[in-house]
């Protein structure tokens, strides 16, 4: 009988920390998230200009307006049609798709 009871307290107490365990994972799972959460959040309404989008991009202003001129790079234009100096925009999430499909272009994996 006393080992019965012996084994019976060294289960509970296994079941305790086992308890307290996936407790603390899952406390740790839901703060990663939330973390993860509001970084994506902030992403999708952020706009950047020129200067923060070539910074972003990690090439120069003349490159970013040369690629807004041919339409190669997704973007939204506010002024006057035709004015030389628009202000042009960026979406943070539309550029990194965009960025995305370049590295998707322009790489072939090999084996």
């Amino acid at each position: 009988m006393e080992n019965f009871n012996r084994e019976r307290g060294e289960a509970q107490m296994n079941l305790s920390i086992e308890a307290v365990i996936r407790a603390a994972i899952a406390e740790e799972v839901a703060a990663v998230e939330q973390r993860i959460l509001a970084k994506l959040s902030g992403q999708t309404d952020e706009t950047l200009d020129v200067t923060q989008a070539a910074l972003h991009l990690g090439i120069s202003e003349k490159l970013v307006y040369r690629l807004c001129q041919q339409k190669q790079i997704p973007h939204e234009r506010y002024g006057v049609q035709g004015s030389r100096r628009p202000i042009i925009k960026f979406r943070l999430n539309e550029l990194e798709a965009w960025r995305a499909e370049q590295r998707a272009a322009n790489y072939v994996k090999t084996k």
